[in-house]
Protein backbone atom coordinates (compact mmCIF):
# COMPACT_ATOMS: atom_id res chain seq x y z
CA UNK A 1 0.00 0.00 0.00
CA UNK A 2 2.84 2.39 0.79
CA UNK A 3 4.69 1.71 -2.44
CA UNK A 4 5.48 5.01 -4.09
CA UNK A 5 4.63 3.72 -7.59
CA UNK A 6 1.11 2.78 -6.46
CA UNK A 7 0.56 6.09 -4.68
CA UNK A 8 1.88 8.08 -7.63
CA UNK A 9 -0.35 6.18 -10.05
CA UNK A 10 -3.44 6.67 -7.89
CA UNK A 11 -2.76 10.37 -7.29
CA UNK A 12 -2.08 10.89 -10.99
CA UNK A 13 -5.38 9.19 -11.88
CA UNK A 14 -7.25 11.35 -9.36
CA UNK A 15 -5.52 14.47 -10.70
CA UNK A 16 -6.44 13.57 -14.27
CA UNK A 17 -10.06 12.98 -13.26
CA UNK A 18 -10.19 16.36 -11.46
CA UNK A 19 -8.81 18.15 -14.52
CA UNK A 20 -11.32 16.37 -16.75
CA UNK A 21 -14.22 17.37 -14.51
CA UNK A 22 -12.99 20.98 -14.32
CA UNK A 23 -12.80 21.09 -18.12
CA UNK A 24 -16.37 19.78 -18.33
CA UNK A 25 -17.53 22.74 -16.24
CA UNK A 26 -16.63 25.07 -19.10
CA UNK A 27 -18.95 23.31 -21.51
CA UNK A 28 -22.36 24.95 -22.06
CA UNK A 29 -24.28 21.82 -21.18
CA UNK A 30 -23.29 19.48 -18.37
CA UNK A 31 -23.95 15.79 -18.22
CA UNK A 32 -26.68 14.62 -15.91
CA UNK A 33 -24.21 12.59 -13.87
CA UNK A 34 -21.68 15.46 -13.46
CA UNK A 35 -22.39 15.81 -9.74
CA UNK A 36 -22.27 12.03 -9.35
CA UNK A 37 -18.82 11.95 -11.01
CA UNK A 38 -17.54 14.48 -8.46
CA UNK A 39 -18.98 12.42 -5.62
CA UNK A 40 -17.39 9.24 -7.01
CA UNK A 41 -14.04 11.02 -7.29
CA UNK A 42 -14.36 12.34 -3.76
CA UNK A 43 -15.19 8.85 -2.46
CA UNK A 44 -12.23 7.34 -4.31
CA UNK A 45 -9.84 9.97 -2.94
CA UNK A 46 -11.24 9.52 0.58
CA UNK A 47 -10.81 5.75 0.39
CA UNK A 48 -7.21 6.15 -0.76
CA UNK A 49 -6.44 8.57 2.07
CA UNK A 50 -8.18 6.34 4.65
CA UNK A 51 -6.28 3.27 3.48
CA UNK A 52 -3.02 5.24 3.57
CA UNK A 53 -3.85 6.60 7.02
CA UNK A 54 -4.66 3.14 8.38
CA UNK A 55 -1.46 1.67 6.97
CA UNK A 56 0.63 4.50 8.43
CA UNK A 57 -1.04 4.10 11.82
CA UNK A 58 -0.42 0.32 11.79
CA UNK A 59 3.24 0.84 10.93
CA UNK A 60 3.59 3.53 13.58
CA UNK A 61 1.91 1.31 16.22
CA UNK A 62 4.18 -1.61 15.36
CA UNK A 63 7.25 0.63 15.58
CA UNK A 64 6.05 2.08 18.89
CA UNK A 65 5.40 -1.36 20.35
CA UNK A 66 8.85 -2.51 19.23
CA UNK A 67 10.41 0.58 20.81
CA UNK A 68 8.48 0.10 24.06
CA UNK A 69 9.40 -3.60 24.26
CA UNK A 70 13.08 -2.72 23.72
CA UNK A 71 12.91 -0.04 26.41
CA UNK A 72 11.41 -2.54 28.86
CA UNK A 73 14.09 -5.09 27.98
CA UNK A 74 16.78 -2.52 28.73
CA UNK A 75 15.08 -1.54 32.00
CA UNK A 76 15.03 -5.19 33.12
CA UNK A 77 18.79 -5.48 32.74
CA UNK A 78 21.23 -4.26 35.32
CA UNK A 79 22.38 -0.70 34.70
CA UNK A 80 25.72 -0.24 33.03
CA UNK A 81 28.10 2.17 34.63
CA UNK A 82 30.79 3.74 32.51
CA UNK A 83 33.22 3.66 35.41
CA UNK A 84 33.25 -0.16 35.30
CA UNK A 85 33.94 -0.37 31.57
CA UNK A 86 37.59 -1.08 30.71
CA UNK A 87 39.37 1.51 28.61
CA UNK A 88 40.42 0.54 25.12
CA UNK A 89 42.27 2.88 22.86
CA UNK A 90 40.62 3.77 19.57
CA UNK A 91 43.20 1.74 17.66
CA UNK A 92 42.08 -1.43 19.47
CA UNK A 93 38.47 -1.21 18.36
CA UNK A 94 37.73 -3.55 15.49
CA UNK A 95 35.51 -2.21 12.79
CA UNK A 96 33.63 -4.39 10.35
CA UNK A 97 36.00 -3.42 7.57
CA UNK A 98 39.02 -4.33 9.70
CA UNK A 99 37.54 -7.76 10.45
CA UNK A 100 36.77 -8.38 6.79
CA UNK A 101 40.27 -7.22 5.82
CA UNK A 102 41.78 -9.53 8.46
CA UNK A 103 39.75 -12.51 7.19
CA UNK A 104 40.73 -11.78 3.60
CA UNK A 105 44.39 -11.45 4.58
CA UNK A 106 44.23 -14.77 6.47
CA UNK A 107 42.59 -16.43 3.46
CA UNK A 108 45.29 -15.12 1.11
CA UNK A 109 48.07 -16.25 3.47
CA UNK A 110 46.45 -19.70 3.70
CA UNK A 111 46.21 -19.92 -0.10
CA UNK A 112 49.84 -18.85 -0.44
CA UNK A 113 50.92 -21.48 2.11
CA UNK A 114 48.94 -24.16 0.26
CA UNK A 115 50.48 -23.10 -3.06
CA UNK A 116 53.97 -23.15 -1.52
CA UNK A 117 53.34 -26.62 -0.03
CA UNK A 118 52.18 -27.90 -3.44
CA UNK A 119 55.24 -26.36 -5.07
CA UNK A 120 57.55 -28.04 -2.54
CA UNK A 121 55.73 -31.35 -3.05
CA UNK A 122 56.10 -31.15 -6.83
CA UNK A 123 59.76 -30.15 -6.54
CA UNK A 124 60.41 -33.18 -4.33
CA UNK A 125 58.62 -35.42 -6.84
CA UNK A 126 60.64 -33.87 -9.67
CA UNK A 127 63.92 -34.46 -7.75
CA UNK A 128 62.90 -38.05 -7.05
CA UNK A 129 62.10 -38.58 -10.73
CA UNK A 130 65.40 -37.00 -11.77
CA UNK A 131 67.26 -39.26 -9.30
CA UNK A 132 65.42 -42.29 -10.67
CA UNK A 133 66.22 -41.28 -14.24
CA UNK A 134 69.90 -40.78 -13.29
CA UNK A 135 70.03 -44.18 -11.62
CA UNK A 136 68.46 -45.80 -14.66
CA UNK A 137 70.92 -43.96 -16.95
CA UNK A 138 73.86 -45.11 -14.83
CA UNK A 139 72.51 -48.64 -14.87
CA UNK A 140 72.14 -48.51 -18.67
CA UNK A 141 75.68 -47.10 -19.00
CA UNK A 142 77.08 -49.91 -16.81
CA UNK A 143 75.26 -52.51 -18.87
CA UNK A 144 76.54 -50.94 -22.09
CA UNK A 145 80.13 -50.90 -20.74
CA UNK A 146 79.89 -54.57 -19.74
CA UNK A 147 78.70 -55.53 -23.18
CA UNK A 148 81.47 -53.60 -24.90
Amino acid sequence: MLKSEFLEAELLAINTEVQRLVQLRRSPTLNIDYQEQWETLQTRASELLNALRQKCIKVHNAASMHYVSNVHLVEDQAPLYLANIPYFSEAEYLTREARIFKLLRERIVKQQEEAKAKEVFFLQKQLELEATVKQQKDLIDQLMNKQA
